[in-house]
């Protein structure tokens, strides 16, 4: 799969993604946000808790679930980025935080989503030095 098709499934997964969000009631607030290395593909408001969301999409099913494509360095990288945006945007650092893992199926019709709500969290806490 070319870089192109890879970007294009990605786009196509968290366009969806989205839709589904908003009918569960968020308010997107940041669509693919950039802060060093990390990007957050999609951060919504729900109440009074942030929600990163990160999107994967397949065409055909992976080796293994598609969650464990989030590792240990993905969710450094997310976290990394969540500090970035609070620091950028800091009306959102009395926000609880959330992290969640949505999987976008596209090898069946209509795509099936799952969606895994606070799929991991912050072990260090936002205070790290």
């Amino acid at each position: 799969m070319s870089v192109t098709s890879k970007q294009q499934l990605g786009q196509k997964g968290e366009d969806l993604a989205e839709q589904f969000l908003r009918r569960e009631g968020h308010r997107i607030l940041f669509r693919n946000f950039r802060y060093g290395k990390s990007e957050l593909d999609i951060v919504s408001l729900q109440g009074d808790t942030l929600i990163i969301s990160e999107v994967k999409s397949y065409h055909a099913r992976p080796l293994g679930a598609a969650e464990y494509r989030v590792d240990k360095h993905k969710q450094r990288l997310l976290i990394t980025g969540t500090h970035g945006l609070l620091s950028e945007h800091p009306r959102y650092n009395n926000l609880n935080i959330r992290f969640d893992v949505i999987i976008v199926d596209f090898s069946r019709y209509p795509a099936k989503i799952t969606w895994h709500q606070a799929a991991f969290w912050d072990e260090q806490g936002w205070n790290e030095d």
